[in-house]
């Protein structure tokens, strides 16, 4: 009995979470308990990405609870920049959340402001995060018995340029040792976004001349922040390889273009439209 509950507790956590996945900070941070802790993972977040601009300078985040007790969320905001291949988050003051500790009845919604201080021209794309956790409180526990803390990553972009394509650059480099035995990847797939907005990928897939396909990422990749260069791991190229094509979405418009592959230490070369 307890195993058949434990499944079905599984399967109805997977179908509530996975699909907001992409927004979900680490996947270490979900985890799939018996139905009897399933109110531990009620937090719910929308949207999943906030825009704002010197013009319109708030926007609202609603948090909602879909247990049966009641549950504390935090929302808090942080700058967003990338180096190394890598995000890093540094805490600020520069757009707040109002409130930024909330309680939320059951089956019910909170809203929180999310503003931008002050109003300084945007002269180019400030990115930021907002980090939204559950925290667990004393009902939770000694209903559930166990704590279960959810965290969710939004994306919040200030000023994105409307109507300006971003300029990326596109290239395959062979992947440097660390990377290539971390991954078990031989080629890396590189974006350098010399515009003064992000790039957002998604549905990337790689065409190579001996027809074979790859596909990197049937949903959301990730981001190449305003000047900066990002890179992934692309696992079962065809060995020998010189070039592919790559087909992706660059924030929701398709892309299709023909890329080298160049070694590790290559500089990015601007990418050449298929015909």
């Amino acid at each position: 009995m307890r195993r058949a509950q434990f499944q079905r507790a599984i399967q109805r956590l997977a179908g509530r979470l996975l699909p907001r996945a992409a927004v979900l900070l680490g996947a270490g941070l979900i985890a799939f308990v018996p139905a009897q802790f399933a109110d531990a993972a009620a937090l719910q977040v929308s949207p999943i990405r906030l825009d704002l601009s010197a013009d319109r300078p708030a926007a609202a985040l609603t948090l909602h609870n879909d247990g049966t007790t009641p549950i504390n969320a935090q929302v808090r905001v942080f700058g967003w920049s990338q180096a190394l291949d890598e995000d890093h988050l540094e805490r600020s003051d520069r757009v707040v959340a109002s409130p930024p500790i909330v309680q939320i009845a059951p089956g019910a919604d909170q809203t929180v402001r999310i503003l931008r201080v002050g109003n300084t021209p945007v002269t180019e794309e400030e990115t930021y995060r907002l980090l939204i956790d559950e925290i667990p409180n004393d009902q939770t526990a000694q209903t559930t018995g166990v704590r279960v803390q959810l965290r969710y990553s939004v994306p919040v972009f200030v000023g994105a340029p409307e109507g300006k394509p971003p300029v990326v650059d596109f290239a395959l480099e062979h992947a440097a040792p660390p990377a290539s035995a971390a991954s078990g990847a031989a080629l890396m797939l590189r974006a350098a976004n010399h515009a003064t907005g992000h790039a957002q990928l998604s549905q990337v897939r790689l065409e190579w001349p001996n027809g074979q396909s790859t596909q990197v990422s049937s949903g959301l990749l990730g981001y190449a922040l305003p000047h900066a260069t990002r890179r992934w791991p692309i696992a079962g190229a065809p060995a020998g390889a010189a070039s592919a094509t790559l087909h992706a979405v660059v924030n929701g418009e398709a892309f299709t273009t023909r890329i080298a592959v160049e070694p590790a230490s290559g500089a990015a070369v601007s990418a050449v439209p298929a015909r």
